[in-house]
């Protein structure tokens, strides 16, 4: 099973809350330049009866599209050695386009589940997204270098982190263990 969405970052920092010495108010630099963006595809891959979750991910300074699906859920397939894949994603528009529902109705491995309208608690790839955007808060990058190099650091611990992947199931109420047997 993998769970797959995509998120982006601006050289722009998003400010969260941060600590201060009383009556300073922290001071967050921005950056006066033109805005650029990184963006990031995760796929958070559910090992068969749980046992193992990895995560695989792609950052791009361009945006993800519909076109774009098809490669990278070969790679993903790919690098899961080649066995039937359920993909589960949100409701975006592009996941439901008449274009990527026909290349990928063609792939036999591949189930497609698409997670309800509204429900990004059911998507662990969402945990992880947060997690990162708490990384990067706070800070101006001062180029898309600097941002995209912060960005894939934290994702390339967290794929070291099979705990914290698995945490990242269990978030969404979905447990890596493996289900046991009624009969």
């Amino acid at each position: 099973m993998v769970f797959a969405d995509e998120t982006g970052a601006s050289t722009d920092p998003p400010v969260r809350r941060t600590w201060g010495r009383r009556g300073r108010t922290p001071l967050i630099a921005v950056n006066r330049g033109p805005r650029a963006r990184v963006n990031a595809t995760g796929w958070l891959c559910v090992g068969p009866q749980g046992k193992a979750v990895r995560l695989v991910f792609s950052t791009s300074r361009t945006g993800f599209t519909h076109y774009d699906f098809p490669e990278l859920i070969d790679r993903v397939h790919q690098r899961l050695g080649g066995g039937p894949v359920v993909l589960v994603w949100d409701n975006h528009a592009s996941h439901k386009t008449r274009w990527l529902r026909g290349r990928l109705g063609a792939r036999e491995w591949l189930t497609v589940v698409l997670l309800p309208r509204y429900a990004p608690e059911l998507n662990p790839v969402e945990a992880l997204w947060s997690q990162l955007k708490r990384r990067i808060a706070n800070r101006a990058y001062r180029s898309l270098d600097e941002l995209e190099n912060a960005m894939r650091s934290y994702l390339l611990s967290a794929q070291k982190r099979r705990d914290v992947l698995a945490g990242f199931v269990r978030s969404a109420h979905l447990t890596p263990d493996p289900i046991p047997s009624t009969t």
